[in-house]
């Protein structure tokens, strides 16, 4: 059976009209039911160690190093190597506090990894945080705003001052979880505690995730 030409074009225009069609977003409920699932999972998780690249910079000056963070209950490790960390670094934290040494076997104290690593390099990093933040989660009971993906999974973060932006995810056993992502840092001008910063962290290979 042969159709008008006058049929057949608009019927092709059709088709491919529907093709390029975008796909209707999900309900906006079963994406919040997507997120609680996911961040009640993620929120498990006591142990890991992840391998990427770090890189940070401020109007005033910029570094990068490669990092392996490895976590396993209270206690955390953190080596850094490269420029930021001024050659080889480690860094340790456990229920007693923490402890730095670098390239030299310099060893030096404080309360907690974060205030450490200031002390040692200028760089006040939020590791506290990004003990959450890395794994794709805000820190409980800190106000914020997020937004999710159609995937129900953290797109954007503002927690404390800092926009978590997430580029991209990677799996690892069960979980998905952040293989790029952006922090930056818009200070409050009442208080200018910290400059404003840009920390951008690439995982490479997540492992032991548990």
């Amino acid at each position: 059976m042969k159709f008008p030409r006058a049929f057949l074009f608009p019927l092709s225009a059709l088709l491919c009209f529907a093709c390029a069609a975008p796909r209707p977003s999900p309900p906006a409920e079963h994406v919040r039911q997507l997120w609680q699932a996911r961040a009640s999972a993620l929120l498990t998780i006591q142990r890991w160690e992840l391998r990427g690249r770090l890189a940070i910079r401020t109007d005033e000056r910029g570094g990068q190093a490669s990092l392996t963070w490895r976590r396993d209950g209270a206690r955390h490790s953190i080596r850094l190597n490269g420029p930021l960390g001024r050659g080889v670094v480690q860094v340790t934290q456990d229920e007693t506090g923490a402890t730095l040494q670098d390239a030299e076997q310099r060893l030096f104290h404080a309360a907690n990894a974060e205030e450490l690593l200031y002390r040692y390099s200028g760089w006040r990093l939020p590791l506290a945080n990004l003990n959450y933040w890395v794994r794709g989660v805000p820190v409980p009971d800190l106000p914020g705003a997020r937004e999710l993906d159609d995937s129900g999974r953290l797109k954007t973060l503002r927690q404390q001052g800092w926009e978590v932006q997430y580029q991209d995810y990677a799996q690892s056993g069960n979980h998905e979880l952040p293989s790029r992502l952006t922090l930056t840092y818009a200070p409050d001008r009442a208080t200018l505690e910290l400059p404003a910063m840009e920390v951008r962290l690439v995982i490479d290979r997540w492992a032991q995730v548990q």
